[in-house]
């Protein structure tokens, strides 16, 4: 059975050593250790030199850090150097390596709209993830792409084929989250077919057209679905709840995370 872990992003409004007890708690098998700027400070951003004592954290929880989830810098943006793109992957890939964890980073800018054309800004991202992917490998670290975000550059399938088109598989896999897909309007099936060669990590959140933010069972997504096809496609990756969900009283969280565990664990025990 395909291992299922929870985002630290489900419990974004907790400190992390909180959120990573109610996980343990809550018997999950990892989790993925968020750090994205407006969403979750889990992790620092920018993480400017060594994060001993968060490392020391994540540690003590018992839990297995399978990604962190992170973001070096706006990959699409021309005033982003290389230099100041390197100095910002050094110090979060050598928090992945700290934690023996994947890194995890968006596929541009927090806007759809190109820096200078579609194109060129492509470009720019595949060159920033083949740099990032060289120097997460020296370190024995995996480089990740969630290639697919309703509010990044790459919110269509068109624009995530492109950008895979861009960076071979020794530079970076794929993240695949099943809410952004549903949010743009995609078929998260045919995209899971599409793309599964690709696919190293899948996020699960429930979702409708243009909100990504709903509980399991909450909204279209058909998990069931997506689950069957990745196995028909050889996948054997791991799954992970990233619940930020925008339908739940903080204090009903985790039992909404139970839940959410609960059936996506029979779907991948099928």
């Amino acid at each position: 059975m395909p291992e299922l872990g929870c985002s630290t992003i489900s419990f974004r409004q907790r400190p992390v050593s909180e959120a990573l007890a109610v996980i343990r708690e809550l018997g999950f098998d990892g989790i993925d250790l968020g750090g994205l700027p407006g969403v979750c400070d889990h992790i620092p951003t920018p993480l400017t030199g060594p994060a001993d004592e968060l490392v020391d954290v994540v540690r003590a929880s018992g839990l297995r850090t399978w990604a962190i989830n992170v973001d070096p810098g706006p990959l699409n943006d021309p005033r982003l150097g290389e230099h100041d793109l390197l100095d910002s992957g050094r110090a979060l890939v050598g928090l992945a390596a700290s934690l023996d964890a994947a890194m995890i980073v968006p596929c541009g800018a927090q806007h759809r709209e190109p820096f200078v054309d579609e194109a060129t800004d492509l470009d720019r991202i595949a060159r920033g993830l083949r740099l990032l992917g060289g120097l997460a490998a020296d370190s024995g670290v995996r480089l990740l792409v969630e290639g697919l975000h309703h509010y990044r550059f790459c919110h269509t399938a068109e624009r995530a084929e492109a950008l895979l088109d861009r960076v071979p598989a020794a530079s970076a896999g794929f993240v695949f989250d099943v809410s952004h897909v549903v949010a743009g309007g995609f078929d998260e099936v045919a995209f899971a077919r599409e793309f599964a060669e690709r696919i190293e990590h899948v996020h699960f959140r429930d979702a409708e057209p243009g909100d990504i933010n709903l509980s399991i069972g909450r909204g279209r997504a058909d998990f069931a679905g997506v689950v069957r096809t990745l196995r028909e496609h050889g996948y054997d990756g791991r799954y992970v709840l990233e619940l930020e969900t925008h339908d739940v009283a903080e204090q009903d969280r985790p039992a909404e995370a139970a839940a959410a565990r609960a059936d996506i664990a029979a779907l991948l025990a099928g």
